[in-house]
Protein backbone atom coordinates (compact mmCIF):
# COMPACT_ATOMS: atom_id res chain seq x y z
CA UNK A 1 0.00 0.00 0.00
CA UNK A 2 1.42 3.50 -0.74
CA UNK A 3 0.24 6.31 0.91
CA UNK A 4 -2.00 9.55 -0.66
CA UNK A 5 -0.20 12.75 -0.15
CA UNK A 6 -1.27 14.68 2.75
CA UNK A 7 -1.41 18.43 2.02
CA UNK A 8 -3.31 20.82 3.13
CA UNK A 9 -3.46 23.72 0.24
CA UNK A 10 -3.81 20.51 -2.30
CA UNK A 11 -6.05 21.21 -4.91
CA UNK A 12 -6.69 17.62 -6.28
CA UNK A 13 -6.05 14.68 -5.28
CA UNK A 14 -5.30 12.57 -8.73
CA UNK A 15 -2.74 11.51 -10.72
CA UNK A 16 -0.64 10.46 -7.07
CA UNK A 17 -1.02 6.58 -7.17
CA UNK A 18 2.49 5.50 -7.23
CA UNK A 19 3.75 8.37 -5.59
CA UNK A 20 6.05 7.96 -2.49
CA UNK A 21 4.58 7.71 0.89
CA UNK A 22 4.09 10.31 3.23
CA UNK A 23 2.34 10.49 6.61
CA UNK A 24 -1.02 11.41 6.88
CA UNK A 25 -1.04 12.27 10.79
CA UNK A 26 -0.11 15.65 11.59
CA UNK A 27 -0.41 16.88 15.32
CA UNK A 28 -1.82 20.45 15.79
CA UNK A 29 -1.18 22.50 18.63
CA UNK A 30 -4.24 22.61 20.47
CA UNK A 31 -6.22 25.86 20.18
CA UNK A 32 -6.53 27.93 23.22
CA UNK A 33 -9.61 30.14 22.79
CA UNK A 34 -9.05 34.08 23.27
CA UNK A 35 -12.45 34.11 25.12
CA UNK A 36 -15.18 31.86 26.35
CA UNK A 37 -18.89 32.42 26.25
CA UNK A 38 -20.88 34.15 24.34
CA UNK A 39 -24.29 33.84 21.78
CA UNK A 40 -23.61 34.61 17.72
CA UNK A 41 -26.81 35.53 16.23
CA UNK A 42 -27.53 35.23 12.43
CA UNK A 43 -29.85 34.82 10.05
CA UNK A 44 -31.50 32.38 7.40
CA UNK A 45 -34.26 33.11 5.21
CA UNK A 46 -36.30 29.97 5.23
CA UNK A 47 -36.86 26.47 7.42
CA UNK A 48 -34.43 23.95 6.77
CA UNK A 49 -35.20 20.73 4.93
CA UNK A 50 -33.77 18.40 7.18
CA UNK A 51 -31.01 18.83 9.32
CA UNK A 52 -29.72 15.72 8.99
CA UNK A 53 -26.49 15.61 6.95
CA UNK A 54 -27.51 12.81 4.28
CA UNK A 55 -31.15 13.70 3.51
CA UNK A 56 -30.75 17.55 3.41
CA UNK A 57 -27.88 19.46 0.84
CA UNK A 58 -29.85 22.85 0.44
CA UNK A 59 -28.16 25.93 0.87
CA UNK A 60 -30.44 27.05 3.85
CA UNK A 61 -30.20 22.97 5.18
CA UNK A 62 -25.93 23.37 4.13
CA UNK A 63 -25.88 26.37 6.30
CA UNK A 64 -26.91 24.75 9.87
CA UNK A 65 -25.76 21.23 9.52
CA UNK A 66 -22.21 22.10 8.61
CA UNK A 67 -21.92 22.78 12.74
CA UNK A 68 -23.15 19.96 13.62
CA UNK A 69 -21.02 17.43 11.46
CA UNK A 70 -17.75 16.68 10.03
CA UNK A 71 -17.00 14.60 6.94
CA UNK A 72 -14.51 11.62 6.39
CA UNK A 73 -12.99 14.00 3.97
CA UNK A 74 -12.74 17.20 3.12
CA UNK A 75 -12.68 19.35 -0.39
CA UNK A 76 -16.14 17.48 -1.64
CA UNK A 77 -19.42 19.18 -1.91
CA UNK A 78 -20.12 22.11 1.51
CA UNK A 79 -16.47 21.00 2.52
CA UNK A 80 -14.18 23.67 1.03
CA UNK A 81 -11.17 23.40 -1.92
CA UNK A 82 -8.70 21.86 0.40
CA UNK A 83 -8.58 17.83 0.03
CA UNK A 84 -7.39 16.42 2.91
CA UNK A 85 -8.61 14.43 6.09
CA UNK A 86 -11.32 15.20 8.17
CA UNK A 87 -11.98 12.55 10.39
CA UNK A 88 -10.01 10.67 8.45
CA UNK A 89 -6.45 10.81 10.21
CA UNK A 90 -4.61 9.17 7.28
CA UNK A 91 -5.13 6.68 4.30
CA UNK A 92 -3.86 4.97 1.81
CA UNK A 93 -4.54 3.65 -1.23
CA UNK A 94 -3.36 0.25 -3.28
CA UNK A 95 -1.34 0.42 -6.73
CA UNK A 96 -3.72 -1.03 -8.49
CA UNK A 97 -6.25 1.92 -7.18
CA UNK A 98 -8.88 -0.47 -6.29
CA UNK A 99 -8.24 -0.95 -2.57
CA UNK A 100 -8.39 2.68 -0.16
CA UNK A 101 -8.00 2.18 3.68
CA UNK A 102 -8.96 5.27 6.03
CA UNK A 103 -7.38 5.35 9.55
CA UNK A 104 -10.19 7.35 11.99
CA UNK A 105 -8.77 10.11 14.50
CA UNK A 106 -9.11 8.34 18.23
CA UNK A 107 -11.60 9.50 20.41
CA UNK A 108 -13.73 10.98 18.80
CA UNK A 109 -16.74 11.28 20.07
CA UNK A 110 -20.68 12.28 18.80
CA UNK A 111 -22.52 14.98 20.33
CA UNK A 112 -24.13 12.43 22.87
CA UNK A 113 -20.83 11.12 24.00
CA UNK A 114 -20.50 7.99 22.01
CA UNK A 115 -17.44 6.91 20.34
CA UNK A 116 -17.11 7.38 16.46
CA UNK A 117 -15.75 3.77 14.98
CA UNK A 118 -15.58 2.91 11.69
CA UNK A 119 -19.47 1.21 11.81
CA UNK A 120 -20.68 4.49 12.12
CA UNK A 121 -18.25 5.79 8.32
CA UNK A 122 -20.11 2.43 7.15
CA UNK A 123 -23.67 2.82 8.10
CA UNK A 124 -23.28 6.36 6.51
CA UNK A 125 -22.32 5.14 3.11
CA UNK A 126 -24.54 2.12 3.09
CA UNK A 127 -27.66 4.36 3.70
CA UNK A 128 -26.79 6.45 0.97
CA UNK A 129 -26.58 3.25 -1.37
CA UNK A 130 -29.40 1.79 -0.06
CA UNK A 131 -32.14 3.89 1.15
CA UNK A 132 -35.41 3.57 -0.59
CA UNK A 133 -35.39 7.27 -0.69
CA UNK A 134 -32.63 8.88 -3.06
CA UNK A 135 -31.15 11.45 -0.60
CA UNK A 136 -29.03 14.20 -1.28
CA UNK A 137 -27.42 13.86 -4.69
CA UNK A 138 -24.80 12.39 -3.04
CA UNK A 139 -25.24 8.19 -4.14
CA UNK A 140 -24.20 8.12 -7.34
CA UNK A 141 -21.02 9.39 -6.25
CA UNK A 142 -20.82 5.83 -4.43
CA UNK A 143 -21.69 3.20 -7.41
CA UNK A 144 -19.53 1.96 -10.14
CA UNK A 145 -22.19 1.29 -12.70
CA UNK A 146 -25.10 -0.50 -11.25
CA UNK A 147 -22.74 -1.52 -8.53
CA UNK A 148 -22.70 0.23 -4.84
CA UNK A 149 -19.15 0.44 -3.79
CA UNK A 150 -18.08 -1.72 -0.91
CA UNK A 151 -17.43 -0.49 2.35
CA UNK A 152 -16.06 -2.52 5.45
CA UNK A 153 -15.39 -2.04 9.15
CA UNK A 154 -11.89 -3.29 9.53
CA UNK A 155 -11.75 -2.94 13.26
CA UNK A 156 -12.73 0.23 14.88
CA UNK A 157 -10.63 2.81 13.79
CA UNK A 158 -10.11 1.57 10.34
CA UNK A 159 -12.59 1.89 6.87
CA UNK A 160 -11.97 -0.22 4.08
CA UNK A 161 -13.60 0.46 0.75
CA UNK A 162 -13.37 -1.64 -2.63
CA UNK A 163 -13.70 -0.73 -6.06
CA UNK A 164 -14.08 -2.02 -9.01
CA UNK A 165 -12.30 0.33 -11.11
CA UNK A 166 -10.11 3.05 -10.11
CA UNK A 167 -12.02 6.28 -9.04
CA UNK A 168 -9.63 9.08 -9.09
CA UNK A 169 -12.56 11.49 -7.81
CA UNK A 170 -13.10 9.03 -4.93
CA UNK A 171 -11.62 10.79 -2.07
CA UNK A 172 -14.06 13.39 -2.61
CA UNK A 173 -17.06 11.35 -3.75
CA UNK A 174 -17.25 10.29 0.11
CA UNK A 175 -17.19 13.61 1.33
CA UNK A 176 -20.07 13.60 3.22
CA UNK A 177 -21.33 14.14 6.61
CA UNK A 178 -21.12 11.39 8.66
CA UNK A 179 -24.05 10.14 11.13
CA UNK A 180 -24.14 7.42 14.25
CA UNK A 181 -24.65 3.68 13.36
CA UNK A 182 -28.14 2.81 13.29
CA UNK A 183 -29.29 6.23 13.66
CA UNK A 184 -32.16 6.19 11.02
CA UNK A 185 -33.31 3.01 11.90
CA UNK A 186 -37.23 3.18 12.01
CA UNK A 187 -37.49 6.41 11.23
CA UNK A 188 -39.13 8.15 7.84
CA UNK A 189 -36.07 9.60 6.22
CA UNK A 190 -38.39 12.92 5.31
CA UNK A 191 -39.67 13.38 8.62
CA UNK A 192 -38.05 11.13 11.39
CA UNK A 193 -36.49 12.88 14.60
CA UNK A 194 -33.06 12.45 13.40
CA UNK A 195 -34.21 15.31 10.83
CA UNK A 196 -34.95 18.14 13.69
CA UNK A 197 -32.58 17.11 16.09
CA UNK A 198 -29.34 15.48 15.02
CA UNK A 199 -26.36 13.59 16.65
CA UNK A 200 -23.19 14.48 14.46
CA UNK A 201 -19.73 15.14 15.43
CA UNK A 202 -19.36 18.83 14.87
CA UNK A 203 -18.32 21.56 17.05
CA UNK A 204 -22.18 22.22 18.19
CA UNK A 205 -25.48 20.04 18.57
CA UNK A 206 -29.09 21.35 18.34
CA UNK A 207 -30.88 22.97 21.09
CA UNK A 208 -33.79 23.93 19.95
CA UNK A 209 -35.76 23.97 16.58
CA UNK A 210 -38.76 26.61 16.71
CA UNK A 211 -40.10 25.92 13.24
CA UNK A 212 -40.45 29.78 11.26
CA UNK A 213 -38.57 31.48 14.02
CA UNK A 214 -35.46 30.35 15.10
CA UNK A 215 -32.61 27.61 15.54
CA UNK A 216 -30.73 27.45 18.48
CA UNK A 217 -27.01 25.29 18.67
CA UNK A 218 -25.01 24.49 21.78
CA UNK A 219 -21.33 24.00 22.28
CA UNK A 220 -20.24 20.31 21.89
CA UNK A 221 -18.56 20.17 24.87
CA UNK A 222 -16.59 16.66 23.28
CA UNK A 223 -15.71 18.37 19.89
CA UNK A 224 -12.08 16.40 19.41
CA UNK A 225 -10.92 19.65 17.69
CA UNK A 226 -11.45 21.41 20.77
CA UNK A 227 -14.64 22.88 23.23
CA UNK A 228 -16.24 25.90 20.88
CA UNK A 229 -15.12 29.51 21.99
CA UNK A 230 -19.04 30.61 21.64
CA UNK A 231 -21.71 28.96 23.91
CA UNK A 232 -24.32 29.49 21.41
CA UNK A 233 -25.07 29.98 17.87
CA UNK A 234 -28.68 31.18 17.05
CA UNK A 235 -30.01 31.59 13.70
CA UNK A 236 -33.12 33.57 13.19
CA UNK A 237 -35.62 32.85 10.58
CA UNK A 238 -35.70 36.00 8.41
CA UNK A 239 -37.16 35.95 4.88
CA UNK A 240 -36.89 39.48 3.95
CA UNK A 241 -33.18 40.36 3.08
CA UNK A 242 -33.67 43.75 4.11
CA UNK A 243 -35.16 42.73 7.48
CA UNK A 244 -31.93 41.25 7.53
CA UNK A 245 -30.12 44.06 7.59
CA UNK A 246 -31.98 46.30 9.69
CA UNK A 247 -31.83 43.14 12.22
CA UNK A 248 -28.07 43.68 11.89
CA UNK A 249 -28.02 47.31 12.07
CA UNK A 250 -29.93 47.53 15.49
CA UNK A 251 -28.10 44.74 17.01
CA UNK A 252 -30.43 41.94 16.69
CA UNK A 253 -27.83 39.88 14.89
CA UNK A 254 -24.35 39.55 14.89
CA UNK A 255 -23.27 38.43 11.40
CA UNK A 256 -24.48 37.60 8.08
CA UNK A 257 -22.46 36.17 5.14
CA UNK A 258 -24.24 37.97 1.97
CA UNK A 259 -25.51 41.21 2.99
CA UNK A 260 -26.94 42.46 -0.63
CA UNK A 261 -25.21 44.68 -2.53
CA UNK A 262 -27.71 47.78 -1.99
CA UNK A 263 -26.85 47.83 1.70
CA UNK A 264 -23.25 47.71 1.60
CA UNK A 265 -22.34 50.85 1.44
CA UNK A 266 -23.85 51.67 5.10
CA UNK A 267 -21.21 48.70 6.89
CA UNK A 268 -18.32 50.71 4.94
CA UNK A 269 -18.00 53.54 7.07
CA UNK A 270 -20.09 52.17 10.34
CA UNK A 271 -17.42 51.45 13.51
CA UNK A 272 -19.37 48.93 14.71
CA UNK A 273 -18.86 46.15 12.17
CA UNK A 274 -16.33 44.41 9.77
CA UNK A 275 -16.76 44.17 6.28
CA UNK A 276 -15.18 41.75 3.99
CA UNK A 277 -15.86 40.76 0.39
CA UNK A 278 -15.45 37.13 -0.09
CA UNK A 279 -15.42 35.25 -3.21
CA UNK A 280 -18.01 32.66 -3.46
CA UNK A 281 -17.58 29.19 -5.20
CA UNK A 282 -21.08 29.25 -6.78
CA UNK A 283 -22.91 29.18 -9.93
CA UNK A 284 -26.22 30.73 -10.49
CA UNK A 285 -28.54 30.39 -13.85
CA UNK A 286 -31.39 28.99 -15.69
CA UNK A 287 -32.29 25.85 -15.64
CA UNK A 288 -34.04 23.96 -18.81
CA UNK A 289 -35.94 21.51 -18.39
CA UNK A 290 -34.73 19.05 -21.90
CA UNK A 291 -37.37 16.87 -22.15
CA UNK A 292 -39.79 19.71 -22.96
CA UNK A 293 -39.92 19.69 -26.73
CA UNK A 294 -39.92 23.78 -26.82
CA UNK A 295 -35.85 23.12 -25.53
CA UNK A 296 -35.12 20.09 -27.11
CA UNK A 297 -33.44 22.41 -30.11
CA UNK A 298 -30.23 23.87 -28.73
CA UNK A 299 -30.90 26.70 -30.92
CA UNK A 300 -33.28 27.75 -28.94
CA UNK A 301 -31.62 27.94 -26.07
CA UNK A 302 -28.49 29.33 -27.05
CA UNK A 303 -30.88 32.07 -28.75
CA UNK A 304 -32.16 32.63 -24.72
CA UNK A 305 -29.02 32.90 -23.17
CA UNK A 306 -27.93 35.76 -25.80
CA UNK A 307 -31.15 37.83 -24.72
CA UNK A 308 -29.62 37.81 -21.17
CA UNK A 309 -27.23 40.63 -20.55
CA UNK A 310 -25.21 38.73 -17.96
CA UNK A 311 -23.57 41.65 -16.71
CA UNK A 312 -25.87 43.83 -16.20
CA UNK A 313 -28.50 41.32 -14.59
CA UNK A 314 -25.16 41.12 -12.09
CA UNK A 315 -25.26 44.80 -11.57
CA UNK A 316 -29.14 44.83 -10.97
CA UNK A 317 -29.43 41.92 -8.80
CA UNK A 318 -26.18 41.84 -7.00
CA UNK A 319 -24.85 45.79 -7.10
CA UNK A 320 -22.05 44.13 -9.16
CA UNK A 321 -21.38 41.83 -6.17
CA UNK A 322 -20.81 38.98 -8.41
CA UNK A 323 -18.93 38.34 -11.75
CA UNK A 324 -20.07 36.44 -15.27
CA UNK A 325 -19.81 33.09 -15.06
CA UNK A 326 -18.63 31.20 -18.47
CA UNK A 327 -18.67 27.57 -17.78
CA UNK A 328 -21.19 24.96 -16.45
CA UNK A 329 -18.29 24.00 -13.70
CA UNK A 330 -17.63 26.18 -10.59
CA UNK A 331 -14.38 28.27 -10.48
CA UNK A 332 -12.43 26.30 -8.19
CA UNK A 333 -12.13 23.58 -10.57
CA UNK A 334 -8.64 23.18 -12.04
CA UNK A 335 -8.80 24.70 -15.69
CA UNK A 336 -12.04 27.09 -15.50
CA UNK A 337 -11.25 30.89 -16.78
CA UNK A 338 -13.29 33.76 -16.74
CA UNK A 339 -12.27 34.41 -20.68
CA UNK A 340 -11.99 30.53 -21.99
CA UNK A 341 -15.82 30.17 -23.61
CA UNK A 342 -17.17 32.66 -25.10
CA UNK A 343 -19.71 33.34 -28.00
CA UNK A 344 -23.14 34.12 -26.28
CA UNK A 345 -22.50 38.50 -25.83
CA UNK A 346 -25.52 40.12 -25.41
CA UNK A 347 -27.13 40.28 -28.70
CA UNK A 348 -31.02 40.61 -28.51
CA UNK A 349 -31.40 41.04 -31.97
CA UNK A 350 -28.95 38.41 -32.83
CA UNK A 351 -31.44 35.98 -30.76
CA UNK A 352 -34.31 37.29 -32.27
CA UNK A 353 -33.44 35.98 -35.68
CA UNK A 354 -32.54 32.65 -34.15
CA UNK A 355 -35.80 32.36 -33.24
CA UNK A 356 -37.11 33.36 -36.73
CA UNK A 357 -34.35 30.57 -37.99
CA UNK A 358 -36.09 27.99 -35.86
CA UNK A 359 -39.25 28.71 -36.81
CA UNK A 360 -40.70 30.87 -33.62
CA UNK A 361 -42.21 33.63 -34.89
CA UNK A 362 -45.14 36.06 -34.00
CA UNK A 363 -47.46 34.89 -37.12
CA UNK A 364 -50.84 37.38 -36.17
CA UNK A 365 -48.80 40.76 -35.02
CA UNK A 366 -49.91 40.50 -31.57
CA UNK A 367 -46.05 41.02 -30.29
CA UNK A 368 -46.26 37.30 -29.14
CA UNK A 369 -43.94 34.70 -31.12
CA UNK A 370 -46.16 31.66 -31.42
CA UNK A 371 -44.97 27.89 -31.13
CA UNK A 372 -47.20 25.65 -33.02
CA UNK A 373 -49.62 28.02 -34.23
CA UNK A 374 -50.06 29.06 -30.30
CA UNK A 375 -48.80 31.78 -28.56
CA UNK A 376 -45.33 30.63 -26.96
CA UNK A 377 -45.96 30.67 -23.22
CA UNK A 378 -42.61 29.83 -21.00
CA UNK A 379 -43.46 29.62 -17.24
CA UNK A 380 -40.37 30.16 -15.06
CA UNK A 381 -39.88 28.40 -12.01
CA UNK A 382 -38.19 30.44 -9.16
CA UNK A 383 -37.91 29.96 -5.00
CA UNK A 384 -39.84 32.21 -3.19
CA UNK A 385 -38.55 35.19 -2.15
CA UNK A 386 -35.93 35.51 0.17
CA UNK A 387 -33.98 32.69 -0.67
CA UNK A 388 -30.41 33.87 -2.08
CA UNK A 389 -31.59 36.16 -5.05
CA UNK A 390 -33.26 33.59 -7.28
CA UNK A 391 -36.77 35.53 -7.20
CA UNK A 392 -34.97 38.83 -8.11
CA UNK A 393 -32.50 37.44 -10.83
CA UNK A 394 -35.92 35.33 -12.35
CA UNK A 395 -37.48 38.62 -12.86
CA UNK A 396 -34.69 40.43 -14.59
CA UNK A 397 -34.67 37.43 -17.07
CA UNK A 398 -38.35 37.18 -17.40
CA UNK A 399 -37.95 40.93 -18.46
CA UNK A 400 -34.80 40.35 -20.91
CA UNK A 401 -37.14 36.95 -22.63
CA UNK A 402 -40.22 39.43 -22.65
CA UNK A 403 -38.08 41.64 -25.18
CA UNK A 404 -38.00 39.67 -27.74
CA UNK A 405 -41.47 38.17 -27.94
CA UNK A 406 -42.20 36.03 -25.66
CA UNK A 407 -44.88 35.22 -22.87
CA UNK A 408 -42.99 34.41 -19.78
CA UNK A 409 -45.15 33.66 -16.75
CA UNK A 410 -42.94 33.74 -13.74
CA UNK A 411 -43.75 31.32 -10.43
CA UNK A 412 -42.59 30.87 -6.86
CA UNK A 413 -42.73 27.44 -5.09
CA UNK A 414 -41.40 27.32 -1.68
CA UNK A 415 -37.86 25.86 -0.71
CA UNK A 416 -39.14 22.37 0.51
CA UNK A 417 -41.66 22.03 -2.43
CA UNK A 418 -38.75 22.49 -4.92
CA UNK A 419 -35.88 20.40 -2.84
CA UNK A 420 -38.88 17.50 -3.35
CA UNK A 421 -40.29 18.06 -6.89
CA UNK A 422 -37.25 18.26 -7.94
CA UNK A 423 -33.99 17.23 -6.36
CA UNK A 424 -35.25 14.18 -4.80
CA UNK A 425 -36.95 12.50 -7.52
CA UNK A 426 -34.80 11.48 -10.55
CA UNK A 427 -37.56 11.30 -13.21
CA UNK A 428 -38.39 12.87 -16.47
CA UNK A 429 -41.67 13.86 -15.68
CA UNK A 430 -40.77 17.14 -13.59
CA UNK A 431 -43.24 19.40 -13.49
CA UNK A 432 -41.41 22.78 -14.44
CA UNK A 433 -40.71 24.42 -17.50
CA UNK A 434 -37.78 26.86 -16.85
CA UNK A 435 -36.03 26.98 -13.39
CA UNK A 436 -33.49 29.88 -12.31
CA UNK A 437 -31.94 28.10 -9.45
CA UNK A 438 -27.89 27.51 -8.63
CA UNK A 439 -25.38 25.46 -6.53
CA UNK A 440 -22.35 26.65 -4.18
CA UNK A 441 -19.52 25.21 -2.70
CA UNK A 442 -19.25 21.89 -5.00
CA UNK A 443 -15.28 21.76 -4.56
CA UNK A 444 -12.52 21.41 -6.85
CA UNK A 445 -12.53 18.24 -8.07
CA UNK A 446 -14.60 18.25 -11.71
CA UNK A 447 -16.57 14.37 -10.92
CA UNK A 448 -18.62 16.24 -8.55
CA UNK A 449 -20.24 17.65 -10.75
CA UNK A 450 -21.42 14.41 -13.01
CA UNK A 451 -24.77 14.64 -11.25
CA UNK A 452 -26.14 17.68 -12.41
CA UNK A 453 -25.30 16.51 -16.22
CA UNK A 454 -25.18 12.37 -16.17
CA UNK A 455 -28.08 10.05 -17.12
CA UNK A 456 -27.58 6.47 -16.68
CA UNK A 457 -30.49 3.19 -16.46
CA UNK A 458 -29.27 2.72 -12.62
CA UNK A 459 -29.79 6.38 -11.67
CA UNK A 460 -32.30 8.00 -13.88
CA UNK A 461 -32.22 11.71 -15.46
CA UNK A 462 -30.59 14.57 -13.93
CA UNK A 463 -32.20 17.57 -12.34
CA UNK A 464 -32.86 19.56 -16.34
CA UNK A 465 -32.68 16.00 -17.97
CA UNK A 466 -30.47 16.53 -19.78
CA UNK A 467 -29.23 13.23 -21.99
CA UNK A 468 -26.05 13.51 -24.16
CA UNK A 469 -24.35 9.78 -24.32
CA UNK A 470 -21.20 11.41 -25.12
CA UNK A 471 -21.16 13.45 -21.70
CA UNK A 472 -22.28 10.27 -19.87
CA UNK A 473 -19.24 8.56 -21.47
CA UNK A 474 -16.35 11.06 -20.93
CA UNK A 475 -17.72 11.56 -16.97
CA UNK A 476 -17.42 7.72 -16.43
CA UNK A 477 -13.87 7.09 -18.42
CA UNK A 478 -12.49 10.52 -16.44
CA UNK A 479 -12.90 9.23 -12.90
CA UNK A 480 -11.16 6.28 -14.03
CA UNK A 481 -7.87 8.15 -15.06
CA UNK A 482 -5.18 8.68 -12.79
CA UNK A 483 -3.24 11.21 -14.68
CA UNK A 484 -4.23 14.25 -13.83
CA UNK A 485 -3.26 16.22 -17.21
CA UNK A 486 -5.31 13.62 -18.96
CA UNK A 487 -8.39 13.66 -16.53
CA UNK A 488 -8.20 17.56 -16.74
CA UNK A 489 -8.15 17.46 -20.49
CA UNK A 490 -11.37 15.08 -20.42
CA UNK A 491 -13.44 17.66 -18.30
CA UNK A 492 -12.31 20.38 -20.89
CA UNK A 493 -14.16 18.49 -23.44
CA UNK A 494 -16.90 18.04 -21.78
CA UNK A 495 -17.07 21.44 -20.60
CA UNK A 496 -17.11 22.26 -24.36
CA UNK A 497 -19.50 20.04 -25.34
CA UNK A 498 -22.04 21.66 -22.43
CA UNK A 499 -21.17 25.44 -23.59
CA UNK A 500 -22.71 24.56 -27.06
CA UNK A 501 -25.68 22.45 -25.44
CA UNK A 502 -26.46 24.91 -22.54
CA UNK A 503 -28.38 22.25 -20.93
CA UNK A 504 -28.42 25.40 -18.42
CA UNK A 505 -27.71 28.92 -19.29
CA UNK A 506 -24.67 29.82 -16.83
CA UNK A 507 -25.12 33.62 -15.42
CA UNK A 508 -22.53 34.38 -12.64
CA UNK A 509 -21.20 33.61 -9.71
CA UNK A 510 -21.46 35.38 -6.38
CA UNK A 511 -18.77 37.76 -4.10
CA UNK A 512 -20.07 37.88 -1.01
CA UNK A 513 -20.28 41.14 1.18
CA UNK A 514 -19.64 39.77 5.02
CA UNK A 515 -20.48 41.84 7.93
CA UNK A 516 -20.13 41.13 11.44
CA UNK A 517 -20.23 42.92 14.34
CA UNK A 518 -16.57 44.09 16.24
CA UNK A 519 -17.97 42.38 19.16
CA UNK A 520 -17.10 39.09 18.01
CA UNK A 521 -13.67 37.72 16.59
CA UNK A 522 -13.73 35.49 13.26
CA UNK A 523 -9.82 35.41 12.17
CA UNK A 524 -8.76 32.59 13.83
CA UNK A 525 -11.85 30.68 12.50
CA UNK A 526 -10.90 31.39 8.71
CA UNK A 527 -13.49 32.84 6.52
CA UNK A 528 -13.94 30.31 3.94
CA UNK A 529 -16.99 30.75 1.78
CA UNK A 530 -16.77 26.86 0.14
CA UNK A 531 -17.26 25.59 3.71
CA UNK A 532 -21.24 25.29 4.47
CA UNK A 533 -20.31 27.18 7.65
CA UNK A 534 -18.77 29.74 6.05
CA UNK A 535 -15.75 28.72 8.15
CA UNK A 536 -12.81 26.52 7.86
CA UNK A 537 -12.60 26.74 12.48
CA UNK A 538 -16.00 27.66 13.12
CA UNK A 539 -15.45 26.19 16.60
CA UNK A 540 -12.97 28.96 16.94
CA UNK A 541 -15.66 31.93 16.72
CA UNK A 542 -15.03 33.93 19.86
CA UNK A 543 -16.20 37.16 21.58
CA UNK A 544 -13.76 39.77 20.81
CA UNK A 545 -12.04 41.11 23.67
Amino acid sequence: MKKIVFLLGLLMLVGVFGVSAQDASTTETPYTCPNQGGTLITAIADNPVSLNGIYANDGISGSVLSYLFNPLTLGGENWGTNITGDLAESWSVSDDGLTWTFNLHHGVKFSDGKELTAADVVYTFNTIETSAEDIAPFRPRFYQGDKAIAFEAKDDYTVVAHLTEPNASFFTDISVPIIPDKALEGQDLRTGEFNRKPVGTGPFKVADWVTGESITLEANENYFKGRPCIDKIIFRIIPDLQAQVNALLTGELDFLLNVPGASVEQFKTNTDFTLDIAEYDSLFGVFFNNNRDQFKDKRIRQALMIAIDRKALVDTVRQGYGAVHNSHFDKAVPFYSDDKQGGYDYDPKRAGEILDEVGIKDVDGDGIRDLDNKPWVIHLLSFQEGFRDYFSVSTVVQAYWKDIGIDVELETRDLSTLITQLYQERKLDKPFDVMVSGWSQIGPEPNSYANFYITTPELGPNLENYDNSEVNELFAKARTLTNNDERMKMYEQIEKILWDELPTIPLYRNQNPVVISKRFNIEDATLDLSMGSGFQNPERISQAS
